[in-house]
């Protein structure tokens, strides 16, 4: 269930008011806000300049989290995500704040491909400087559709490949090039790597994995939007 901490935050940090100062009434903004923040499959949250967590709905704590239920209530980012991703993202609320403008990133957290948007809260009175966050699941190949061309998208120099943070960088590699339907051969050509290599690495994939059928990989690397310069992004530490 969506929540806000309770106690050190004021009331206009309620979903039930009117966030985002809007000036199309109090009734219309209170169900534009209600219907934005419970539409499944739709993250929402509103992060402060430091990254405090004032609002999270469960999209949102089940794709950074992994679980829709996790306390947000007088907790940070800082409290959830390691030092980069904290790092990371600050700085990308510092600039939206900065040039009050919206700004996108896609990014693979969890092994789940995620593209947030980024909106500074134009608020008139206190508390100032907090910024909506809308996330939405899927490839990152699917970013134009999700993003208007006049939103700036940056992409994460950071990587969490969930299942696959098993394998090594070269079976990554290997991996990828076979989720996108690439033969032992062409692999192989395209990594400057002999057949026998390859196949090597990919039993070791399989092993791994746990998986049984290359169909499984396929849609593993396919939902995530992987590609072959992704295996170059540094990983979360584990």
């Amino acid at each position: 269930m969506s929540r806000l901490p309770s106690g050190s935050e004021s009331t206009s940090d309620s979903p039930t008011s009117k966030p985002l100062r809007a000036d199309i009434g109090i009734s219309t903004s209170t169900e534009l806000w209600l219907a934005l923040s419970q539409t499944p499959g739709i993250g929402v949250s509103i992060t402060d300049a430091n990254g405090r967590l004032l609002f999270v709905n469960c999209t949102t704590a089940a794709l950074f989290s992994g679980d829709a239920n996790a306390d947000y209530r007088r907790k940070t980012i800082a409290d959830f995500h390691p030092p980069a991703f904290v790092e990371e993202r600050l700085a990308l609320i510092h600039r939206v704040l900065k040039e009050n403008r919206a700004l996108a990133i896609s990014h693979i957290y969890h092994g789940t491909g995620i593209c947030s948007t980024l909106w500074p809260i134009r608020d008139r009175t206190p508390p100032h400087d907090r910024v909506l966050v809308v996330s939405r699941p899927g490839p990152r190949q699917d970013v134009d559709l999700l993003i208007p061309n006049q939103i700036e998208t940056v992409s994460s120099d950071y990587i969490d490949l969930g299942p696959l943070n098993v394998l090594t960088k070269r079976e990554l590699e290997v991996a990828v090039l076979i989720g996108h339907g690439l033969s032992v051969p062409q692999v192989a050509t395209t990594l400057h790597r002999s057949p026998k290599t390859v196949e090597r690495h990919k039993e070791s994939i399989a092993k791994k994995l746990c998986m049984h059928k290359q169909s499984d990989l396929v849609q593993i690397v396919t939902s995530m939007g992987l590609e072959l310069k992704d295996t170059n992004l540094q990983r979360y530490p584990q």
